[in-house]
């Protein structure tokens, strides 16, 4: 073979191999760009649930435990907006020691609380959506899959994902108390559904090996029994710490 034919070959082989590197790089970029896109849809929605479970402890004095209470919360509970304060304390008044408890209870002062649904106060327009997993295939409730490579003709719908609401008492080693703690968590199968399927189970095993809080191992269902959880997460059940933070933060 002449030389001319096997550089030719060579040139020919090196950009096959610059076009499946440059193909794999685009591909891994836009996979986590869509990964990024789909994230930042979900936290929004984790992110209205915690102000939900915010403006309910602010209620109640503690943190709502199951997601349909939530939202029936978020629909039909009553959540101060704000106090209107009329009349004003005279600099006499103020000189003789006269606080504004005392002035109320005589009248001088008068406040009027203005109610309003916690959907109003949140901003929620559509407080039953707070349930679902906002992205990924699932999320428009009809998306049909078949059931067995076998036989094409069997198929079932696959219904959205839901957001995932627990709640616990904690010891606190500070206070010496039990707190009550809440969580909620979008699983990352549901809003990375429709995705590589290859890239998802890379990015399990990278997760894993680097210890992220994505990847732990949790209690993850009712019957405590103990799973492996991917997902984006509000809160933690067994850290007093916590304060509500996401896992992303």
């Amino acid at each position: 073979m002449k030389k001319s034919v096997v550089n030719g070959l060579l040139v020919v082989c090196a950009l096959g191999l610059v076009v499946a590197c440059f193909m794999s790089i685009y591909s891994d970029i836009a996979f986590d760009d869509e990964k990024a896109a789909r994230e930042k849809v979900v936290i929004a929605r984790l992110m209205e649930i915690r102000d939900a479970e915010e403006q309910y402890k602010m209620t109640f004095g503690e943190y709502c435990g199951t997601i349909d209470s939530l939202i029936d919360f978020v629909k039909n509970g009553k959540t101060v907006d704000k106090i209107i304060k009329e009349g004003e304390l005279t600099d006499d008044q103020l000189e003789a020691g006269m606080t504004e408890r005392e002035a109320v209870a005589k009248g001088i002062i008068k406040r009027d609380t203005v109610w309003v649904t916690a959907a109003a106060k949140l901003g929620i327009a559509n407080p039953d959506s707070m349930k679902y997993v906002p992205i990924g295939r699932k999320a428009d409730g009809s998306f049909e899959v078949k059931l067995s490579k076998f036989d094409p003709s069997a198929r079932d719908t696959v219904y959205q994902g839901i957001i995932e609401l627990r709640k616990k008492a904690q010891f606190n080693m500070k206070s010496n108390e039990f707190d009550m703690l809440v969580e909620f968590r979008a699983r990352l199968e549901d809003y990375m559904d429709g995705m590589s399927e290859k890239k998802i189970k890379n990015m399990k095993a990278d997760l894993k090996k680097r210890h992220k809080n994505r990847a732990e191992l949790m209690l993850d269902n009712e019957d405590q029994t103990e799973g492996e959880w991917y997902g984006l997460r509000i809160g933690d059940l067994e850290d007093t710490n916590n304060k509500m933070a996401g896992n992303w933060e």
